[in-house]
């Protein structure tokens, strides 16, 4: 997300943030987790291939260092972290932050207060997330479970759980039942090749999720303790 009225020309890369980041400086923003490091290494993906990065939550050794000299670089331009999205909201809407990672909802909150902002999916894709239910394996009564799981995906449910909480529906019936007839457009419900560019949060493990059986690959952990130097 980027204030139009500060940031010109519009970006269509994460090089505004990265490489770029220097001429907003200290008005950048950034999620605050170490998955984060997973934005910095689809980045260096897409634009430094000889890291030979196929998937940015499988990282070695020599990747994470590379995930995480980038954003040491990108710390001396972030004004802030941000975990609270209500938080993002307000220093959007004041111009503490001009540019930086966010959610739709955030946008939209945003716009919905008349802050000149604007969110894109930039050119290397963006990671993601799916919220998910799920049944305990040994739920005391499955039977209620199951009915709550049909109640929760019907598309009237789906519907307003997505409306409330501000993400794409999971039922494609649901856009027929939004408030809001523009909010799935708004959320790229229906767009395939939109999604084709998301990365979903994976937790990072030793066993190197890209397939790769000849290196070791680094864990959450290891992305927690990094994260940690990273903020300083």
């Amino acid at each position: 997300m980027y204030r139009t009225d500060k940031v010109t020309p519009a970006p269509t890369s994460w090089s505004a943030v990265f490489d770029d980041a220097a001429s907003q400086t200290g008005k950048v923003t950034a999620y605050d987790s170490p998955i984060y490091i997973a934005d910095a290494a689809l980045y260096l993906m897409k634009h430094k291939p000889e890291l030979g990065i196929t998937n940015p939550y499988a990282l070695d050794d020599k990747q994470l260092a590379a995930a995480v000299d980038l954003l040491k670089a990108q710390n001396k331009n972030v004004g802030e972290y941000w975990s609270d999205y209500t938080k993002e909201v307000q220093a959007f809407k004041t111009g503490d932050s001009t540019v930086g990672t966010t959610w739709q909802v955030i946008a939209s909150l945003a716009q919905a207060d008349k802050a000149p902002v604007e969110a894109i999916l930039p050119s290397e894709g963006a990671t993601g997330w799916s919220d998910t239910w799920m049944v305990a394996a040994h739920a005391k009564h499955p039977n209620c479970a199951y009915m709550w799981m049909n109640h929760i995906v019907s598309p009237e449910v789906n519907a307003q759980v997505a409306e409330w909480f501000g993400e794409a529906p999971s039922n494609a019936l649901a856009c027929d039942h939004t408030s809001d007839k523009s909010f799935c457009t708004t959320y790229h419900s229906a767009d395939a090749p939109y999604w084709k560019n998301v990365y979903y949060w994976t937790t990072p493990t030793t066993q190197c999720l890209d397939g790769r059986t000849n290196v070791k690959c680094t864990d959450y952990t290891a992305w927690t303790n990094a994260w940690t130097e990273i903020k300083g």
